[in-house]
């Protein structure tokens, strides 16, 4: 794992011991979140760093997963002035295009990610890039998904989005993903 999550977790094994389902990893990273803020982020800063780290993980760990569609991936540790600037990852589509990734983290699983989110800057960071202009996006949230009028109106269906309920297909119950994460903290 290149993501400096592995750097910072405040305790690997009561985040992943014994976890086998994205609600418990949800869960438990929100437990955990509320810890420790002495290391100068927020508990939602944190979420979202550990977020980035499993999207990672998944990624590598599933480069012929016709789902994902994303190989040699590498995470975007750095941020622009403080800020993040909206794209998490870079990867090639199975068909060798440009891939950028955005993970997003949220802990109702129940609600569309909306304009609030600020997907935009996902979106405007992908395409005012000359090199990646053309890239496919894909984003990750453990939101319910990406609101369809957003998607479709917004984004002309550029965004391909693995919710909630397509992360927990692919993970829960899925020993060797749970492993792999946990060794790669470790």
């Amino acid at each position: 794992m290149k993501h400096r999550f592995k750097f910072v977790c405040y305790d690997k094994d009561v985040l992943l011991n014994k976890c086998n389902s994205l609600s418990s990893f949800i869960r438990r990273l929100n437990k955990q979140s509320e810890e420790d803020h002495s290391m100068g982020w927020t508990a939602d800063d944190y979420k979202g760093m550990a977020f980035e780290a499993f999207v990672e993980v998944l990624i590598k760990a599933s480069p012929v997963d016709k789902r994902i569609n994303i190989t040699n991936y590498r995470p975007h540790n750095n941020r622009e002035d403080g800020q993040d600037m909206g794209i998490d990852g870079y990867g090639l589509s199975h068909n060798g295009n440009k891939h950028t990734i955005q993970a997003k983290f949220r802990s109702n699983i129940t609600e569309d990610l909306t304009t609030k989110d600020m997907i935009s800057n996902f979106v405007a960071k992908t395409t005012s890039n000359p090199e990646y202009r053309d890239a496919d996006m894909t984003l990750f949230t453990t939101a319910k998904g990406l609101g369809f009028k957003i998607s479709e109106k917004m984004y002309h269906n550029r965004v391909r989005t693995l919710g909630y309920q397509e992360l927990s297909n692919m993970v829960d119950g899925n020993n060797a993903f749970w492993e792999r994460f946990r060794n790669e903290l470790a």
